[in-house]
């Protein structure tokens, strides 16, 4: 049964519980700032100075233990840990499409262990700290995420950062890089990143892959994952890469990819492509 009405109804639009949740966040936000005059919010979630006091904090971890519980599944061998099953019921609850950008976000704030996986300390501790100790609450606060996400490239680059830690297998030290390319298609080529890998001149992301895939062939560790998004992000500033050089610091993987853009995809030239109302 719907609560709308038909297309004649006087009856006012009931607001989703999502919004409401948000609108109680910010008033709670704003009587903070009130009674906390020449403080931040972000000194109140992540300072430790919530302003509630132990009371409050205990009960926000008492209630965050219980949501976890209740997405353990049924004879789970670790109660510590909630599944890919149950991770797909909370983003389903949180309003969170599990193949989408927001899905890392979500990932990040709680520091699932890998991908598909929460861990009770995780979980508890990072929603604790972001004041959201219900599932509508944490519903809200990540639609705001995923708002903020084409936005903020702070909040872009600690998602990135921390799905090298969730992609890579357990106990490696490296994602192989067939797994590297598909988190790499997600994050640069989103609707909501902050950082999307292409130009109306330079189709980057699909040149990476390319070159990756013919030329270098082997798994990608933390240190070559950080610096492709520093590259990305110069090269998006810069086509012609004049930031590049041979003295500079860049993984060696960095280097010959900048060789095969000059030489395979630019006939040896280094100027970037020019656009079609400069010809």
């Amino acid at each position: 049964m719907s609560l709308r009405g038909g297309s004649g109804s006087n009856f006012p639009r009931q607001k989703p519980n999502w919004q409401l949740a948000l609108e109680e966040i910010i008033r709670d936000d704003n009587a903070w700032l009130r009674m906390n005059p020449g403080q931040s919010l972000q000194s109140r979630y992540y300072s430790g100075n919530s302003g509630g006091g132990a009371q409050a904090s205990s009960a926000a971890k008492a209630n965050l233990t219980k949501l976890f519980d209740r997405y353990q599944e049924a004879g789970a061998p670790d109660k510590d840990i909630v599944g890919v099953e149950g991770t797909m019921r909370y983003f389903e609850e949180t309003g969170v499409d599990a193949e989408g950008l927001e899905a890392l976000a979500a990932l990040e704030i709680v520091q699932a262990p890998t991908m598909g996986e929460m861990s009770r300390d995780g979980f508890v501790k990072g929603w604790s700290e972001r004041s959201c100790d219900t599932v509508d609450k944490q519903k809200a606060y990540l639609k705001n995420v995923k708002s903020e996400l084409s936005d903020n490239k702070e909040l872009f680059t600690r998602v990135y950062k921390y799905t090298f830690t969730i992609a890579k297998p357990t106990d490696q030290r490296a994602v192989p890089l067939e797994m590297a390319a598909v988190y790499w298609e997600l994050l640069f080529s989103s609707p909501v990143s902050a950082v999307k890998w292409s130009s109306p001149n330079t189709p980057w992301l699909s040149w990476w892959i390319e070159f990756l895939n013919t030329s270098w062939k082997k798994s990608v560790n933390k240190d070559m994952w950080n610096e492709t998004l520093k590259f990305a992000q110069l090269s998006l500033a810069d086509e012609s890469m004049s930031f590049w050089n041979e003295e500079s610091s860049w993984p060696s993987v960095i280097d010959d990819f900048v060789e095969f853009v000059k030489k395979d995809k630019r006939g040896g030239t280094d100027e970037q492509p020019m656009d079609e109302d400069e010809l």
